[in-house]
């Protein structure tokens, strides 16, 4: 099991996994749309995405967008989506994603890595709770809705 950064050249077989994600999720299967958005993130350079694979199958995924911190006049990451296809959990393939991405935010001498995960999606919580993520009392989360 490798985990590494995703080239243009990993387009085709990320956008399957992507459209997994996004199924599970509750959207409807959308393999061109997928393709499009992903596509996108790559050429504008809005994102960093880690692979997971084994035996040279794509098993997951992590995708990052940066932010700023105009207090701290900082960096710092935005941990969007990570995803590790059914068939691979409770293998270490997110712990490794994360990792990954920790590190490489620690090398861009970013702030913080910050995600925001579902209230009832306890497996994930207990585990960035373990990589030591920090719940946030302090502030709550607001939405303006455009779509």
């Amino acid at each position: 099991m490798i985990v590494r950064r995703a080239k243009f050249e990993d387009l085709d077989q990320l956008t399957v996994l992507f459209d997994e994600y996004r199924q599970f999720y509750g959207s409807s299967s959308n393999i061109a749309e997928s393709y499009q958005f992903l596509k996108q993130r790559f050429e504008n350079q809005q994102s960093i995405i880690f692979i997971h694979i084994k035996d040279d199958i794509f098993t997951g995924f992590v995708l990052l967008y940066l932010g700023f911190s105009t207090v701290a006049c900082s960096s710092y990451y935005i941990l969007d989506d990570v995803y590790v296809t059914p068939q691979f959990r409770r293998q270490g393939a997110a712990k490794q994603l994360i990792d990954t991405a920790i590190l490489f935010a620690a090398h861009k001498n970013a702030l913080r890595i910050s995600l925001e995960t579902q209230k009832n999606n306890f497996k994930s919580h207990q585990l960035y709770e373990t990589m030591g993520f920090v719940k946030d009392d302090q502030f709550q989360t607001y939405h303006c809705f455009l779509k």
